[in-house]
C-alpha cells in the first residue's frame, strides 16, 4: 500500500469446508465452500466449488476453472475439468458471484443494469474467490500447490487473467473467449446486451493514453505501488499483462466475438507476451462448436506447463 492506495485483492485467509461427493465416471469429487470476504459490497452468498480428482493419486497438478455470465457457461468448465482429471490433472470448477446460486433475487433481476461500481466489485470478489481456492489447494494431500493453473471462459477468462498476473501461485493459464482493456471493449463491442461506452473518439483516445501510462507504471514498478487515476484500472486484465508474460498462456478467441472484439483480443495477447493464440471462425457463444479443439489445446497446455520435472507426471 502507498499514497492511500489499498490493494483491492487483499483479504483475510479463512478455512474452507470440504465434503465428499459421489464419484462420477471413475472420478472422485469434492464439494468445497468458502467464506465471503468481510468487506464484500454485494448481496451474494459465499463461493462454492466442485473438484474433480484423478482416481487414487496424490500430489496432482490442479487447474481452477472459472465460468462466464449465465449458468450454462459452467457446462464447458465441468466438461474441461473432467477431461483434465482423466489425464491426471485435477479440475476445480468455481462458482463465481455471477452464478444464479449465489445471486439474490433482486440482484439477479437487474443483473444487466448493474452500476459500474457493482461490476468492479464482481471482478474483485471473483478474483478473491480464485485466491481462496488457491489457499484451499495448499492443504490438500491430493494436490501439488506448486503446480496450479487457471482457465476461464468469457467473464471467467477476464478475471482469470487478472488472477494469473496477480498471484504467483498460478503457473499457467488458458484464457478463453476474453480479453483486456475494458475501455476499448466497452467502446468497440457490438453486443446490445451491455451498453456501449458512448463517447467521442477524441475522448476515447484521451482515456486510452491515460490508461496506458498507468499500465506502463504498473509494469515497471508493480501494481501495489501505483495509485490508479481511475477506479476501474485495477479491475482490468490488461493492467496485469506484463506479469503474465513469463507464464505459459493459451488464448482462444473468436474472430467475430460480440463482447471481446478481435482487435482488443489481439492487442491483449501481444501485451501478454504474444502467447499461443487460437482464432476460431465463430462468434462468442458459437465458439463451443469447436469444443474438441479447445479441449485438446487446453489439456496440452497444462500437460506441458504443469508436468512434474522429476517423474514426468
Amino acid at each position: 500500500m502507498t499514497s492511500g492506495f489499498r490493494n483491492p485483492y487483499e483479504y483475510p485467509v479463512s478455512r474452507a469446508v470440504t465434503l465428499p461427493l459421489a464419484s462420477a465416471n471413475g472420478l472422485r469429487r469434492l464439494a468445497v465452500g468458502f467464506k465471503n470476504p468481510p468487506d464484500i459490497a454485494l448481496p451474494v452468498s459465499p463461493a462454492t466449488a466442485v473438484c474433480y480428482l484423478p482416481p487414487a493419486q496424490q500430489n496432482r497438478p490442479l487447474v481452477i476453472l472459472a465460468h462466464g455470465v449465465g449458468d450454462t457457461s459452467a457446462i464447458p468448465c465441468h466438461l474441461l475439468a473432467k477431461a483434465l482429471a482423466r489425464t491426471g490433472i485435477a479440475g476445480l470448477v468455481l462458482h463465481l458471484p455471477i452464478h444464479s446460486r449465489r445471486l439474490n433475487p433482486e440482484f439477479k433481476k437487474r443483473f444487466y443494469k448493474l452500476t459500474r461500481e457493482e461490476w468492479f466489485e464482481l471482478y474483485r470478489v471473483s478474483v478473491i474467490n480464485i485466491r481462496q481456492a488457491l489457499d484451499w489447494a495448499v492443504g490438500r494431500p491430493e494436490l501439488d500447490p506448486e503446480r496450479i493453473g487457471i482457465s476461464g471462459v468469457s467473464f471467467g477468462g477476464y478475471i482469470a487473467a487478472i488472477a494469473l498476473g496477480l498471484d504467483s501461485r498460478l503457473k499457467a493459464g488458458a484464457i478463453l473467449l476474453s480479453a483486456g482493456n475494458l475501455g476499448k471493449l466497452a467502446w468497440s463491442r457490438s453486443s446490445r446486451r451491455f451498453g456501449k461506452w458512448d463517447v467521442t473518439e477524441e475522448v476515447f483516445n484521451e482515456q486510452q493514453v491515460e490508461y496506458f501510462k498507468y499500465v506502463d507504471l504498473v509494469s515497471n514498478r508493480g501494481f501495489e505501488w501505483i495509485p490508479p487515476p481511475h477506479p476501474g484500472y485495477p479491475f482490468d486484465p490488461y493492467t496485469f499483462a506484463a506479469a503474465i508474460r513469463n507464464k505459459p498462456t493459451l488464448f482462444v478467441n473468436a474472430l467475430w466475438d460480440e463482447y471481446f472484439p478481435r482487435e482488443a483480443a489481439r492487442e491483449f495477447g501481444k501485451a501478454a507476451g504474444c502467447p499461443e493464440q487460437l482464432w476460431l471462425p465463430t462468434g462468442h457463444a458459437t465458439a463451443w462448436l469447436f469444443y474438441p479443439l479447445i479441449r485438446n489445446r487446453v489439456i496440452n497446455l497444462f500437460q506441458r506447463s504443469l508436468r512434474n520435472k522429476t517423474d514426468g507426471s
